[in-house]
């Protein structure tokens, strides 16, 4: 090698060799003004390429003006879908890869819960550096993606398992992760109190590394005083809220000044930067009960995460004649989860629900049902024959009850959420001293993460079996 090597020739030798094991062979051998030269070189490129990818990626202004304010060390990004939040962060992202103050750093892509690199924004990573025609500057493999200028890698991983022993194994692994500068989470309205409390402290200790005198000083001469500063982390967040107050946003707003939260929605958008498509089915779906959370990005825990969290629980007075009403019945068939029972009624412009979870198969807890069924004035009486058939028809017969099958379809917890939004403009309550314990807290605590989903399966069934609500029409408005 000679000092004669230009910019332009760094990069027929990404393909070739390792550039960083090539600069580290260089001084072993005391070539050390060849492998500063080369370091420059590489510097130049870089450069060069961070100001040629600006040029190919058009991330929206808004988003621009947000991520070049570098005292801004937490931005959180909030809005409906379409507004590009993800395409901005990871277009922006990206192209600080070819930073040299980020030279052999990690870039985190986090989401809470990623039981494979297929639930991460991997895909979404490797597809925009492909249609910006990058790929020879990065090394893609199954589960990362690394800048070969600079080093940068794009490690992707979930803050926690689902549950158990191990459910927070992943986010106790970043613990070991150095030299993290930059944490990108999508979806952050998943985000759990218990994992953000772990990642804050994590990334901002390992973000603050010592260099030997020397070291620092062959730094500053190779990249220059400016690129050396490599003590502070930047965090990133895109999310539609459940909550007015979802985690993230209590967490972050709490760092100030440091902090911007920016709620942006595709109608905030240049023209040039919305998607056609999205804004016609924005256009068709105006009215529904979905609309301001989906399109406006307004909190929802009735559509997107506990739907029936906020549900009041009232109690019947002693004597009170429990009013006529339908009943559904969600069955287990070995025990392994919950048989749940659900009686469901409509007085004076409410929607009252009341129910019982057997910790038992169906069959092995009918007596129970039946005592139940019994206690109230039941009009219809259903149950889900899905893998059950006509069985249960004879078993309530015997018992002097009249059992109706009715075949599910669809997707379950769909359902739930669009059945559930609407319940709570019908102003559900749940009867607390008619249930149980385990059917209100199923109801009260369930979300698409939540262990059992029993008691929602059989409250919503109810109402649709109920004719409370209709499954075939799309929700708007009131009833």
């Amino acid at each position: 090698m000679t000092q004669k090597i230009t910019p332009n020739e760094v990069i027929d030798m990404l393909g070739k060799v390792d550039v960083e094991s090539l600069i580290e062979k260089l001084e072993r051998r005391n070539s050390k003004k060849e492998a500063l030269h080369l370091r420059k070189m590489i510097k130049a490129f870089s450069k060069k390429m961070l100001l040629e990818t600006k040029e190919k990626f058009s991330i929206p202004p808004i988003y621009r003006k947000i991520f070049g304010d570098e005292a801004a060390k937490y931005i959180l990004l909030k809005g409906g879908r379409g507004s590009g939040k993800t395409f901005a962060i990871i277009c922006y992202m990206l192209e600080q890869s070819f930073e040299e103050k980020y030279r052999d750093s990690l870039f985190l892509v986090l989401r809470e819960i990623q039981n494979s690199i297929e639930d991460s924004v991997y895909s979404v990573v490797t597809d925009l550096i492909k249609q910006a025609g990058l790929e020879q500057y990065f090394k893609i493999t199954n589960n990362k993606v690394i800048n070969k200028l600079t080093n940068v890698e794009f490690a992707f991983t979930g803050l926690r398992a689902t549950g158990g022993k191990t459910a927070f194994s992943q986010v106790n692994k970043i613990k070991g992760k150095h030299k993290v500068r930059m944490i990108f989470m999508d979806e952050a309205q998943d985000a759990s109190q218990e994992s953000l409390d772990v990642l804050f402290p994590t990334v901002n200790r390992s973000g603050n590394v010592s260099f030997t005198p020397e070291y620092e000083r062959l730094l500053r001469l190779a990249f220059g005083a400016e690129d050396v500063d490599l003590t502070e982390a930047r965090f990133f967040f895109a999310m539609n809220p459940n909550f007015a107050e979802d985690p993230v946003i209590t967490k972050v707003r709490a760092f100030g000044e440091r902090t911007v939260i920016k709620h942006i929605n595709i109608f905030d958008l240049p023209k040039r930067y919305q998607d056609p498509q999205l804004l016609e089915q924005a256009e068709n779906e105006k009215g529904e009960i979905t609309y301001p959370h989906v399109w406006l990005g307004k909190p929802s825990p009735k559509i997107s995460g506990y739907p029936f969290a906020d549900t009041p629980v009232v109690m019947a007075e002693e004597g009170d004649e429990p009013p006529s009403c339908v009943a559904f019945l969600d069955p287990s068939f070995k025990g392994g989860d919950f048989t749940a029972l659900t009686f469901m009624a409509q007085v004076r412009g409410y929607v009252f629900a009341w129910g019982f979870c057997f910790h038992h198969s169906w069959n092995g807890a009918i007596d129970q049902i039946a005592e139940k069924i019994n206690s109230f004035p039941v009009t219809e009486f259903y149950y889900e024959d899905n893998g059950v058939g006509t069985a249960p028809q004879d078993y309530f017969a015997v018992r002097g009850i009249d059992a109706i099958p009715r075949t599910t379809l669809g997707n379950k917890h769909d359902r739930i959420f669009r059945v559930g939004a609407f319940l709570s403009l019908m102003r559900l309550r749940f009867v607390g001293n008619w249930s149980n314990q385990e059917w209100l807290t199923q109801n009260k605590k369930f979300n698409k993460d939540a262990e059992y989903d029993d008691a929602p399966d059989s409250l919503t069934n109810a109402a649709v079996r109920g004719h409370i609500v209709s499954d075939k029409i799309k929700i708007r408005g009131r009833h």
